[in-house]
């Protein structure tokens, strides 16, 4: 296949998937500040019939890693333990999760995970229960008992202007813990009044640098690893998803390349309401992974992400005027669909990868 570009033709890499997200449901037991969950029309669980379908699929393009995360608590489903038990015989199985609700499933995740991210923005007890809306103390236990048995886990958090200052707290406690690396991130605002909580980008807030500084030399003198967002946009852009061969499965069966783009939902990009539409190159249940893996349109796509061939929304002067970048579904390059104002993309927001757990583990 050549992909005529720029004037030229680009051979592109036909790899196979290398990782897979599964979103096991979009559902949720919190209800925290942050979420994406807050615009969605529909939500449910995946059922047994497409799981099955869909390991089977993943294991014959020889996927290697499989992770449970997406815009739902995968613990929540009610097959969790079933569904945990069937993909960690093929799979190197990793887990993202709010940690509320692990309870009796604390064997289920010792013996079938190999990472395990838990969710939390501040080890604060009253800056917690503001975001997750949970008792900090009850997440306290399970991470405990989570370390105890031997689960390699992780910390993943959302920096917020209402939070960040903890973060050297955060990293105490995380090495109290015996953990030995948290993942930073920042804000995808899902309200106008979220987005005064970003630290990056066309803003400064006073001391975020001062605070990272800290914080990293706490993790290194306790042997942690803490790994930080861009609080500026790269000039450069590498997407974690389409770089580490990876794709994201929603509950329902559609592929995705990314989790930014798994659904449709509302977000304040520098201060303006943008829609974000849900980016899928097929369903599986109506086509096989490899159908849609090597499909015309999803090479193409994923070419143009790796050959950065999408405008740069972010720092266009007219940016704040501009309909055309008020949704995903195209640009002003004629792209459709578009990474152009995607945070992924330009290195301030992060998320639990493979990519990721390297960088952790380095």
């Amino acid at each position: 296949m050549r992909i005529r570009i720029k004037g030229g033709y680009f051979i592109p890499d036909l790899e196979t998937p290398k990782e897979a997200h599964i979103e096991l449901t979009n559902e949720c037991n919190l209800n925290c500040t942050i979420c994406y969950r807050r615009w969605f029309e529909r939500s449910g669980f995946m059922d047994s019939n497409l799981f099955e379908k869909i390991l089977s699929e993943l294991k014959d393009m020889g996927v290697k890693s499989v992770w449970f995360d997406g815009f739902g608590e995968p613990t929540f489903h009610p097959k969790f333990e079933e569904f945990s038990s069937m993909a960690s015989r093929d799979f190197e199985l990793n887990l993202v999760t709010n940690g509320t609700i692990i309870g009796s499933k604390l064997r289920c995740i010792s013996e079938n995970f190999k990472n395990v991210f838990v969710s939390l923005e501040a080890s604060d007890p009253l800056l917690y229960s503001r975001v997750r809306g949970f008792e900090f103390e009850r997440l306290n236990d399970t991470v405990r008992s989570l370390v105890k048995e031997g689960v390699r886990v992780w910390i993943s958090t959302v920096l917020l202007k209402d939070t960040y200052e903890a973060l050297p707290s955060l990293v105490r406690w995380a090495s109290e813990l015996g953990i030995k690396g948290i993942l930073t991130s920042n804000l995808i605002p899902t309200s106008e009044k979220m987005s005064e909580e970003k630290l990056y980008g066309r803003v400064e807030v006073d001391h975020v640098s001062d605070v990272m500084r800290e914080s990293w030399i706490l993790a290194t003198s306790n042997n942690m690893k803490l790994l930080a967002p861009s609080f500026y946009y790269r000039s450069d852009r590498w997407c974690p998803f389409v770089e580490g061969d990876s794709l994201a499965i929603t509950y329902e069966g559609d592929v995705s390349p990314c989790l930014f783009a798994l659904h449709d939902y509302r977000a304040w990009i520098e201060g303006k309401e943008v829609q974000v539409r849900q980016i899928s190159f097929g369903n599986l249940r109506e086509r096989s992974l490899r159908e849609i893996w090597f499909s015309e349109d999803y090479v193409i796509f994923r070419s143009f992400v790796k050959l950065s061939n999408y405008p740069s929304c972010h720092d266009c002067p007219a940016w704040e005027g501009c309909g055309i970048s008020e949704s995903n579904e195209y640009d002003c390059w004629g792209n459709s669909p578009s990474c152009s104002f995607c945070p992924y993309y330009r290195g301030v927001v992060r998320c639990p990868t493979g990519h990721a757990v390297r960088g952790l583990l380095s």
